[in-house]
């Protein structure tokens, strides 16, 4: 039996009797507890709804009051009109919906928008839940009545605003909460406002009659058969009768421990416990065991070639020496593979110059024969156009070829460097301005930001002209569409970096390792070594190149080269 499995086991001993008294104690308490609480927070949160309604109430109250008020002492019909229509224009802007003036008779003087009254309207002031069809619907109205008198004759102003879902705020976001406001129609209920649509709900017709009978509020533990644990509260209208009927709901899958009960609860907290006992008897049987598998996590990636592997120091002296030695030794390995790797390109570099020059020679002296043949007979034999067009396309594909035995050889024999100080960025000011005709022609912009300060590099001026000017043709062939190509130069205390950066696709990360390897290329007509040239070029002036993209958002080349001024302010 290991270490480990013994402390775990022995964790369990020392805890399970103690676990077992506290999860029954737990258990009573804790169902007993959320059994009362549930059923305050649902009453209140009623009454909480109950007071945004009486308070729209109240409110519509006030306004009809001021509104009566102003009426009262408009001189004409007209003023009377403006000030109506004033007034609903700003109650309108705040949420009323309904602004009427009507007579004790039930002729409506004047109303913000067709209506009809379910039932008679009021002839005294009064205020309550009003039950108004309009717009092809009917709507259960927070509203007031207040008596006035025009022109020497009684009327009354209506005042109100529709109860729909703007009343439920912020509940909504509670999911496991249904509120949900039922209107007496006809004598049938029918939802008016509802927190969640998918969850519908119905009001029994026992808990109808009890609150149509009197009763203000009542609790349901079981409502919506078992569904949830919820409270229905009445509200009665202008008349009286009972107008509506809200129903406050907790969902039942809400309440876990309540689900559960007491039994179960018990049972859940043991088991709880005892996996936690579990857990911290692992937990520190770890502590114990981690170094050395940390050690041999290591080793085993070392072993299927992952030299970046490193491991935490730790866990004792003894240890921690070791852990110290297996890093180093990662270290050294990690660097005598990418010199490895580094010799194994070197060679099939130099193996491809060799075969590059071999093949150049044997073929430049033919194809110089064939060009000077073909322009001899173009030029003095009497051909047709068709076969004096044919004999340019000869010329043209031989030139071709010429360019790319010549790009060749560069690139397996390049020239020595001719080095000399620099700022880089006459460099890259060089290349864009013999690089304008052709940038102009694509539609594309190249903006150049220097922030290197004068800063220059010991170099051949020719080879990084021909490095960046690969770099800028590079990006333009990213952009067939046009754009812009941004270059920023920057400077740190050692190096001088140009950074060329396109608004192209991108270059995928699966070929993002091989972009600089000689002739991988992605174009119809590339040979693969613009950018091959570029790290030849950065090789040999002891600096790197570099490629970041991501999908879509373009490629940035970034040419990294030491400091001729080392030392220099930065």
């Amino acid at each position: 039996m290991s270490l480990r499995l013994r402390l775990v086991i022995g964790f369990m001993l020392v805890s399970v009797p103690a676990m077992l008294a506290s999860a029954f104690i737990a258990a009573k308490l804790i169902s007993s507890a959320f059994e009362d609480n549930v059923g305050h927070w649902l009453r209140e949160t009623s009454r909480f709804f109950r007071l945004e309604i009486v308070e729209a109430v109240q409110e519509a109250q006030r306004v009809a009051g001021v509104i009566g008020h102003r009426l009262e002492h408009s001189p004409d019909d007209t003023k009377m009109q403006r000030t109506v229509e004033r007034e609903f224009a700003v109650l309108n802007s705040v949420g009323y919906d309904l602004i009427a003036i009507y007579r004790p008779s039930g002729e409506v003087i004047f109303s913000s928008r067709s209506f009809k009254a379910i039932g008679a309207l009021p002839t005294s002031t009064g205020q309550g839940l009003f039950k108004i069809a309009a717009d092809d619907q009917r709507w259960l109205m927070a509203g007031a009545v207040q008596s006035i008198t025009i022109n020497g004759q009684p009327a009354n102003i209506l005042v109100g605003s529709w109860l729909d879902d703007n009343y439920l705020g912020g509940i909504k976001v509670v999911t496991s909460l249904e509120v949900t406001l039922f209107s007496d129609f006809d004598g049938k209920l029918e939802s008016i406002m509802q927190t969640h649509d998918d969850k519908p709900t119905v009001v029994p017709e026992e808990v109808k009659a009890r609150l149509d009978a009197g009763e203000d509020e009542i609790f349901d533990p079981g409502a919506g058969d078992g569904a949830y644990r919820a409270v229905y509260a009445g509200f009665r209208g202008v008349d009286g009768k009972l107008a509506a009927v809200s129903f406050i709901g907790l969902r039942s899958e809400a309440g876990l421990l309540e689900q559960l009960g007491r039994e179960r609860l018990f049972l859940g907290i043991f088991l709880f416990g005892s996996f936690i006992a579990v857990l911290v008897g692992s937990l520190m049987s770890g502590v114990l065991v981690r170094p050395l598998r940390a050690l041999t996590r290591g080793v085993r990636a070392i072993s299927a070639g992952d030299f970046g592997q490193r491991v935490p120091i730790g866990g004792g002296r003894e240890i921690a020496e070791l852990a110290t030695g297996f890093n180093s030794m990662a270290e050294q390995l990690g660097k005598l593979q990418e010199l490895e790797t580094e010799l194994r390109r070197r060679d099939r570099l130099s193996a491809l110059g060799q075969a590059a020059m071999v093949i150049a020679h044997e073929v430049r002296n033919p194809l110089g024969i064939i060009k000077t043949s073909t322009e001899v007979v173009r030029n003095r034999a009497r051909l047709g156009g068709t076969e004096a067009k044919m004999l340019g396309y000869v010329v043209d594909e031989v030139r071709r070829i010429e360019t790319l035995m010549r790009e060749f050889l560069d690139f397996a024999q390049p020239r020595p460097l001719v080095r000399s100080p620099l700022p880089l960025h006459n460099v890259i000011e060089r290349v864009a301005a013999i690089a304008a005709p052709e940038l102009a022609r694509h539609g594309i912009e190249l903006r150049i930001d220097d922030a290197s300060k004068g800063a220059e590099v010991a170099g051949d001026a020719d080879q990084l002209h021909q490095a960046c000017l690969n770099l800028v043709l590079n990006a333009m062939d990213a952009m067939p569409t046009g754009g812009t190509i941004f270059a920023s130069l920057a400077v740190n205390s050692d190096t001088v970096s140009l950074t060329i950066r396109d608004e192209g696709p991108g270059v995928p990360e699966a070929i993002r390792a091989e972009v600089f390897n000689p002739f991988f290329t992605t174009k119809a007509k590339g040979t693969g070594l613009g950018l091959a040239k570029v790290q030849s070029v950065a090789a040999a002036h002891g600096g790197t190149v570099t490629c970041e993209s991501e999908p879509g958002r373009g490629a940035a080349f970034t040419l990294a080269l030491p400091r001729a001024d080392k030392g220099a302010s930065t």
